[in-house]
């Protein structure tokens, strides 16, 4: 079971979307095939863009969606309440960070 709120679900998809655009990109570049000293280097690539797109959204939708105010009747106390998108509890705009680390990670482990 997925937890997400929000706009969080799009981490996966535009994270498995980065992750096809590196490796098609690795492949036009590098040849069909693609050899195995270039698969750790697509794979950074393509998380990496992820990020970015990730990071974008993030920018995005803070601009877009502003923060409502609530007054309470009785105290007169107002609360201010942001839109809140996450997945796994973790915000979208931490995302960015861990798909980028994600990359290296990759990469670093061949």
């Amino acid at each position: 079971m997925m937890v997400c709120r929000g706009y969080g679900i799009l981490v996966v998809a535009i994270g498995a979307l980065g992750y096809a655009l590196g490796r098609l990109g690795a492949e036009q570049i590098w040849g069909a095939p693609l050899p195995a000293t270039y698969r750790a280097a697509s794979e950074l690539a393509g998380l990496l863009l992820a990020a970015a797109i990730v990071y974008g959204l993030h920018r995005l939708i803070e601009a877009r969606q502003s923060p409502r105010a609530y007054v309470d009747k009785i105290t007169g106390e107002e609360t201010i309440v942001k839109p809140r998108h996450d997945l796994f509890f973790i915000p979208l705009k931490a995302w960015s960070g861990i798909l980028a680390l994600l990359g290296v990670w990759c990469y670093f482990q061949r």
